[in-house]
């Protein structure tokens, strides 16, 4: 049975404030939502989920958060903000796909902490925060979706990125490269070509196609697209060379944005 409730442990919601939300363990969490006013998503910095105090996913604002869910066709209301950990995206060709879409839910029994932390900025009005959680029955830690960010400095042209992590066992889903004036990119594993240079365009309408929505500034390297994990890439000891080689129409920071998903009891990561 699925539980919806709010949750109460929840301090540090003023200006300038870091907020702690600790999550009652040993259920499995669906979704969380967050009703917020007095504060812009852009106010609401360096969100991170955090299991025994090792992070698992990281947002640099709740902007990113929202535009995550814009870019799967997830509802998108002012003033509210979900995390998903049940993926409603991904369909399965072997097993029901309710089965895949909840095997990545945040079970937390056998935890002795769960928390989620943000920081709000000192300019925000009158902030004001509340949380709610969907749960389900109890389960540990399984297979668990890992946000990562990773920043560098372009120059005009052509930019290798050859250094993300590529922790033994874990999966990648999608890349995002976060930089106005992208135009397209190549990502090459052991200098095979996942993905070749095609024109914006073509890659926002097959992005569409697929049920999802391009978003401004972010150029998605998905390799999920038809919502089939097996079509992630596995990262093994036998890739020695990953890469991504991106066009870019100017220079300036570049946040690149992992999505990994691996098992939480096997990683380290």
């Amino acid at each position: 049975m699925r539980n919806i409730a709010p949750l109460n442990k929840i301090t540090g919601v003023d200006a300038g404030g870091t907020v702690s939300l600790t999550l009652p363990v040993n259920l499995t969490y669906d979704k969380i939502h967050f009703e917020y006013s007095g504060v812009t998503p852009e106010q609401i910095k360096n969100l991170k989920v955090e299991l025994n105090g090792r992070t698992l996913t990281e947002y640099a604002t709740l902007q990113d958060l929202l535009n995550e869910n814009k870019y799967y066709n997830r509802e998108v209301v002012a003033g509210l903000a979900t995390m998903h950990f049940v993926r409603s995206e991904v369909k399965s060709s072997k097993q029901p796909q309710l089965v895949e879409q909840r095997f990545f839910g945040l079970g937390t029994a056998g935890l002795s902490l769960a928390q989620i932390k943000f920081d709000i900025d000192a300019a925000a009005a009158a902030p004001a925060i509340k949380a709610y959680a969907e749960k389900s029955a109890a389960s540990a830690p399984g297979w668990l979706f890992k946000r990562r960010s990773f920043r560098y400095n372009f120059s005009a042209g052509v930019n290798e990125v050859e250094n993300l992590p590529k922790p033994n066992g874990a999966y990648i889903a999608m890349i995002e490269i976060k930089k106005a004036g992208v135009t397209s990119a190549e990502f090459l594993v052991n200098n095979v070509k996942w993905r070749e240079n095609i024109p914006k365009t073509l890659h926002n309408q097959i992005l569409k196609q697929n049920d999802r929505t391009p978003i401004a500034g972010i150029h998605a390297v998905d390799l999920m697209l038809d919502g089939d994990v097996f079509g992630a890439l596995m990262l093994d000891p036998a890739i020695n060379d990953m890469r991504l080689r991106i066009d870019c129409e100017s220079e300036g920071q570049c946040e690149i944005v992992v999505h990994y998903f691996d098992s939480y009891a096997n990683s380290s990561f």
